[in-house]
């Protein structure tokens, strides 16, 4: 009985009820033989077998020979702590695994509700961020515009290299940049070496805007990189006419 609760108990921590129950039963018994550990845990032999080396690949039986015989041994309790600090890496790998790849399988997820029903998803950090800019890069059709609304002052505490960036993935597919922008620090020139067309806002943009081809990105100025993804066709074209209404209007050169 007390075999049997305990194992129940064990089951909690991932192992199954027949691990469960033939670990506490080698656990109870010492170095036994396959055919005692199988009798007192109610399990036939041959399965008893499979689920020892099973509980061998866990780290929590080993295999002995004791003169002519071979006994399996059930390691210390405290080894169940090391599998599940095993099993806590191996979840925390594959987590990272899937964050790396969480804006790839976005990026070819399509809606199930409409050829251009809005897609929108809030986004938190600086990889997070940069992953999504990758993305709609990606994405550009070779020789398209990306438009973008800044402030240079906030842009530059959060990404201090934010002038001198490698611009060669955009470059590659020859997109060019419109930049609307505010800056205490002066202008930043139109430059036809990194396809960049520039105008400079008389106020300070209060938040950042970047407009793609089939999407809008609208990022906070704070310290979480923080923001929303709004991917539309429809939406981006309206926000692009919205840009060059400013672009031609309250700017100067």
């Amino acid at each position: 009985m007390q075999i049997l609760q305990l194992a129940s108990k064990l089951q909690s921590v991932g192992l199954s009820d027949k691990q469960a129950r033939v670990y506490v039963t080698a656990l109870f018994l010492g170095p036994s033989a396959v055919q005692k550990i199988a009798a007192e845990a109610d399990i036939n032999r041959a399965t008893t077998y499979v689920i020892l080396y099973e509980l061998q690949n866990l780290g929590l039986v080993t295999e002995s020979i004791r003169g002519k015989k071979t006994v399996f041994v059930a390691e210390p309790a405290e080894s169940i702590e090391k599998h599940i600090e095993a099993q806590e890496k191996s979840l925390q790998a594959k987590r990272a695994e899937l964050n790396a790849l969480m804006p790839k399988l976005r990026e070819v997820t399509r809606s199930s509700t409409g050829d251009d029903v809005p897609s929108v998803r809030f986004y938190s950090g600086k990889l997070e961020s940069e992953e999504i800019q990758k993305a709609f890069i990606r994405k550009a059709k070779p020789g398209s515009t990306i438009y973008q609304i800044t402030n240079i002052d906030e842009t530059l505490k959060r990404s201090p290299d934010y002038l001198e960036k490698d611009l060669s993935s955009s470059q590659s597919k020859n997109l060019t940049t419109k930049l609307l922008y505010s800056y205490s620090g002066g202008d930043i020139v139109s430059t036809s070496k990194y396809l960049r067309k520039t105008k400079k806002i008389n106020e300070a943009v209060n938040t950042d805007i970047t407009i793609y081809e089939d999407g809008v990105v609208v990022s906070n100025y704070d310290n979480e990189n923080s923001g929303v993804l709004i991917e539309s066709t429809k939406l981006a074209s309206s926000m692009k006419q919205l840009f060059e209404l400013a672009w031609n209007g309250n700017v100067s050169t």
